[in-house]
């Protein structure tokens, strides 16, 4: 009984000594709780829905900020960094998740984790591990303390029949708020103030992840690319458009599982992860071939950009790393901040602004006035491109679901997918979603050929619908090619 006094002492004095050491994370906690439950009852005015997505952020930058202004006239900026939030409300509404929104949310994580300035790659991932440890143990803490209080709730209004209507509702949503906007922020300020890293213990399951599951599969995946690369190299032919994301993927695994061998005490890879900087040269180069045919062929969109700037930062990496001196993942962060950061929130250069000007020299800007709902007719002169298929079947005569596109080969099911799935991934194909505002005629072609593992579909016609969305009509005749 003792001993249990004696940890509640403890645990009292630390989250008295949070709480003095943190007043203006606690007070912006305090006032997204009201501002939240104010929202909540003020359901016929305008919506604080993307002033309270942006507390995160700005709870982290004025959490960064304690971290490096302690004292002097510089405290002061902590102090009223929480105002920072109050200029969100003039946003236009919004969806919650746009691309500024992630890129936000990505920034300030960066900025809090080069906060520390430190240069040795162990210590930074050190941080960033206590980093994650304080965010798991909050966040499961708070979690379990939502849904037992919601059962208690529940139970008290189950059980002695006081009904489920708008009171429950309310009781719910003022919980949830105040566990994960104030006791969730609160737990994560009071574990983040030990200085341990939260490896100790980890070291020999991670150990035994890193040297016989994620090290493993990295070289397969490195294997593929490198087959890959071989085979568009002998054929002399240009990378898939997807093998620029895949070719992402694989550079920054192969950097993070570098980093991570540090804390592994039998380095089994250490051959390729200490050549990271080799290994990923053809990655790297099939990325800009990929992304420069792309911007070549459609010019830039907003995603276009973002692809382009995570280029340029992929390829500073493996230059960096491949001396010692420079290889750093600090230098890495800070080049991440100030790269997306240009592309972001800079007028006049933001990736929807270089979108605009590239496509308004295609022609695609200013767009053409629309009525509620307009029609465009995908069509092609160009004579079909059998080049490399032995046989081309014509299957104009194949009937489909008012919905689907389904392709036989004889009496063999070959192709079948749902018009509008089908329209998304050929748009993406090109660099547009279903939400763009025009189609190019430039992009007509690929937009009617569906390709295939070893053969291809040709479409004659598209017939498409626009309202907010691009929807197939109806799809008017088709070839299969097959080798």
């Amino acid at each position: 009984m003792l001993r249990i006094k004696e940890k509640m002492t403890v645990l009292a004095s630390q989250a008295g000594a949070t709480l003095r050491n943190h007043p203006a994370e606690v007070a912006l906690s305090v006032a997204a709780f009201a501002v939240a439950c104010y929202d909540y009852e003020d359901r016929e005015g305008r919506s604080w829905d993307v002033m309270l997505s942006y507390y995160p952020v700005v709870f982290l930058f004025t959490y960064t900020l304690n971290r490096l202004l302690k004292r002097g006239m510089g405290r002061w900026a902590y102090y009223l960094s929480p105002l920072l939030w109050i200029p969100f409300y003039l946003l236009p509404e919004q969806p919650l998740f746009t691309t500024t929104y992630a890129v936000s949310w990505l920034l300030i994580q960066l900025f809090y984790l080069s906060s520390g300035w430190e240069r040795d790659n162990k210590r930074f991932l050190e941080g960033g591990f206590a980093y994650l440890r304080s965010l798991f143990f909050a966040g499961g803490f708070s979690v379990v303390t939502w849904l037992l209080t919601g059962s208690i709730y529940k139970s008290i209004f189950y059980i002695f029949d006081l009904g489920y209507g708008d009171g429950f509702a309310r009781l719910m949503a003022y919980t949830g708020y105040g566990v994960f906007l104030v006791l969730f922020p609160f737990l994560f300020l009071l574990f983040n103030r030990r200085k341990e890293t939260g490896w100790e213990g980890f070291g020999k399951l991670f150990g035994i992840l890193l040297n016989y599951v994620l090290s493993p599969a990295l070289l397969v995946y490195a294997a593929i690319l490198y087959l890959y690369f071989v085979k568009i190299t002998l054929t002399w032919s240009l990378p898939k458009g997807g093998v620029a994301a895949i070719s992402v993927g694989f550079i920054i695994a192969a950097f993070l599982l570098r980093g991570c061998q540090a804390f592994v005490e039998r380095r089994m890879y250490d051959w390729f992860y200490r050549h990271a900087s080799l290994w990923t040269l053809p990655a790297l180069a099939m990325f800009w071939v990929a992304t420069a045919y792309r911007v070549a062929q459609y010019g830039f969109t907003e995603p276009r950009v973002y692809l382009v700037v995570v280029g340029l930062i992929l390829t500073a990496t493996v230059l960096l790393f491949l001396t010692r001196r420079w290889g750093r993942y600090l230098y890495v962060a800070c080049l991440t901040i100030g790269l997306f950061g240009v592309v972001t929130y800079i007028p006049g250069i933001t990736a929807k602004d270089i979108e605009r000007v590239s496509q308004k020299a295609r022609g695609n800007y200013p767009e053409r006035e629309r009525t509620e709902e307009t029609y465009i007719y995908i069509s092609s002169d160009l004579p079909v491109d059998i080049q490399g298929y032995n046989t081309l079947v014509d299957i104009r005569n194949q009937t489909h679901p008012s919905d689907t596109l389904t392709v036989y080969d004889a009496d063999t099911l070959v192709y079948r997918e749902a018009y509008d799935v089908l329209l998304e991934k050929q748009l993406e194909k090109v660099g547009l979603s279903r939400t763009s505002d025009s189609i190019p005629e430039s992009v007509y072609p690929d937009l009617l050929r569906i390709e295939l593992d070893s053969s291809a579909i040709v479409l004659e016609q598209l017939n498409l619908r626009r309202d907010s969305l691009f929807h197939v009509n109806y799809i008017e005749g088709a070839y299969y090619l097959k080798r």
